[in-house]
């Protein structure tokens, strides 16, 4: 009988698109190989420790509705539920609200009785979608907009002017721009966390099991489904991509923009920092940070002290695809040129604002196709 030649996939990157897509692949029964830049995969959501706290570059909580996902996550780790609630300092107002917007905090606010005038005029007009700036404005009144989201947002993406951003994107406001009863972040979706203290590393390490992982291997550009990388070229039947495809391409069509970031660290001598009951707070003025994590809210570490994460918009990395009409239409350009059989995925790839369970579903729509 004769043998039957295994395909091939090369993945490339290894975070979370990457070592989802390249366990799909190997239970299809694909070769696998995985190039990853970094000494370990994972990414931004590997996590790593400091003075025994374990931390992660932001916070990164599992949370979605998707239950073949959740399905897929739990197979590999186990999880504890969360019900994570935040807050945003608002400084002109002296005050921490919970954010997303909640109605109760109304009447802690200052100018409350115009908030509540402005919300009435709204009531029934459908929010505008040309851009950012506007879409909060109809949704949630100037007041509102310049407590939560004018300075906030700015800063976030390192833009002088919130027209710039695209409204028609799924996280312009999870879902409900105002919150009347509950003031969780993610509502009644599934969050949770992995019990490890490690967090998602053994996700990483299992979804690799039995592919060629090459670390320490950058990859350069792509010539006709040929992969150029330090360590030498690559093909394969399929590739899949994560990584930013002006890159790979040469920018062709000129550079893909990210907002980046700084992330400091440091441990307080003390079991808690923050309200017992919150896991960050946003700045939402013109403080040069966006976010304070408490980690052992997340993580469950029971230490002594207690370890915060602050993160400092910067061009530094890039962790947030720039959602701009300019940005989105350039990658579009890019999608028109990838060769037979290659397929981008994950944040960078589809250049999307995605999280972790976003991007798991990705890999499973992809891989349909595969």
């Amino acid at each position: 009988m004769k043998n039957v030649k295994k395909k091939t996939a090369l993945i490339l990157g290894a975070g979370f698109a990457g070592c989802t897509a390249a366990y799909l692949l190997k239970k299809k029964g694909f070769d696998v190989v995985v190039l990853e830049k970094s000494e370990f995969a994972g990414g931004g959501c590997r996590t790593y420790f400091y003075g025994g706290h374990p931390y992660t570059f932001g916070p990164r909580i599992f949370f979605t509705k998707d239950e073949e996902v959740i399905k897929l996550m739990c197979s590999f780790l186990k999880m504890r539920k969360l019900c994570v609630k935040t807050l945003s300092f608002i400084e002109k107002d002296k005050q921490f609200y919970y954010y997303p917007i909640f109605a109760k905090d109304f009447e802690k606010m200052p100018d409350k009785e115009e908030i509540k005038k402005q919300l009435h005029d709204r009531k029934d007009k459908k929010p505008r979608l040309d851009n950012f700036e506007n879409y909060w404005l109809d949704a949630i009144g100037p007041n509102l907009y310049e407590k939560f989201v004018n300075d906030y947002s700015k800063k976030m993406w390192g833009i002088k002017d919130n027209k710039e951003l695209s409204a028609d994107f799924k996280w312009v406001n999870r879902g409900i721009p105002i919150r009347e009863k509950s003031n969780r972040l993610y509502k009644d979706m599934y969050e949770a966390y992995p019990e490890n203290f490690d967090g998602y590393n053994q996700f990483f390490e299992k979804a690799l099991l039995g592919c060629r992982f090459i670390a320490n291997c950058s990859v350069e550009r792509i010539e006709n489904r040929i992969v150029k990388t330090s360590k030498g070229d690559f093909t394969a039947d399929v590739i899949i991509n994560t990584l930013s495809v002006d890159n790979l391409f040469d920018n062709a069509f000129g550079p893909l923009k990210y907002a980046g970031r700084d992330f400091l660290k440091f441990v307080l001598p003390q079991k808690e920092a923050l309200p017992k009951d919150i896991t960050w707070i946003h700045y939402s003025s013109k403080e040069p940070f966006t976010r304070i994590t408490e980690f052992k809210k997340i993580t469950n570490y029971q230490g002594e002290g207690t370890l915060l994460g602050i993160e400092i918009p910067s061009q530094n990395g890039k962790y947030y695809p720039l959602q701009t009409e300019e940005q989105k239409q350039r990658f579009l350009k890019y999608k028109q040129i990838f060769p037979k059989d290659f397929y981008s995925i994950g944040r960078l790839g589809s250049f999307t604002y995605k999280g972790i369970p976003d991007v798991m579903r990705h890999a499973l729509e992809i891989i349909k196709y595969v």
